[in-house]
């Protein structure tokens, strides 16, 4: 992969959660675990290309999300996509409103490259490409997960991750969510 092609991606890393999710991540989505990606909720991915990442970026960065305060949410409930089982935070607002900002400062940058995307805020669990499989971890999820949640976190900073050229990722950078107008 060359530098041109690794991708970045924007989140709050959920890092509360991982004690909790772990063994199940490595369970359903291992190589995400193995590559260093964090339990999260994106607030913006892909993001620009990582060689594009530079100080006057990462000062929009810090500029774009100072004004907006930390907040505590909880991990409350297992949901899924046809693709997905997730954990949904409540509340979903500021997380929804950290993407509104995002999207209105990088409007060519759309959520997942669809200009039609409705993000919905979640912190992936696993993935699977067939509805039965994804049905069948949410019942092991909610089974087995179920009587750990609600999982207390607090959403503190926006974190910039860089993909490197073995697949891995690296936080390039945090912004802390200041409350600053």
């Amino acid at each position: 992969m060359s530098h041109a092609d690794r991708r970045t991606a924007l989140l709050v890393a959920a890092r509360e959660a991982e004690p909790v999710v772990r063994e199940w991540r490595l369970r359903y989505v291992r190589e995400s675990v193995e590559r260093g990606i964090p339990p999260h909720l994106t607030i913006l991915f892909p993001f620009v290309p990582a060689a594009e990442i530079d100080e006057e970026i990462l000062d929009a960065l810090g500029r774009l999300y100072a004004p907006s305060s930390a907040f505590d949410y909880a991990l409350e409930s297992v949901e899924s996509f046809p693709d997905a089982a997730w954990l949904a935070p409540e509340p979903a607002g500021p997380f929804l409103d950290l993407i509104a900002r995002t999207r209105a400062a990088f409007p060519d940058r759309p959520p997942y490259g669809d200009p039609e995307h409705v993000p919905v805020p979640h912190c992936t669990i696993g993935a699977d490409d067939d509805p039965a499989g994804v049905e069948a971890m949410v019942r092991e999820l909610r089974s087995g997960l179920g009587t750990q949640l609600p999982i207390r976190c607090q959403a503190s900073e926006i974190s910039l991750l860089c993909e490197r050229a073995d697949g891995s990722w690296f936080e390039r950078g945090a912004f802390p969510l200041e409350g600053r107008r």
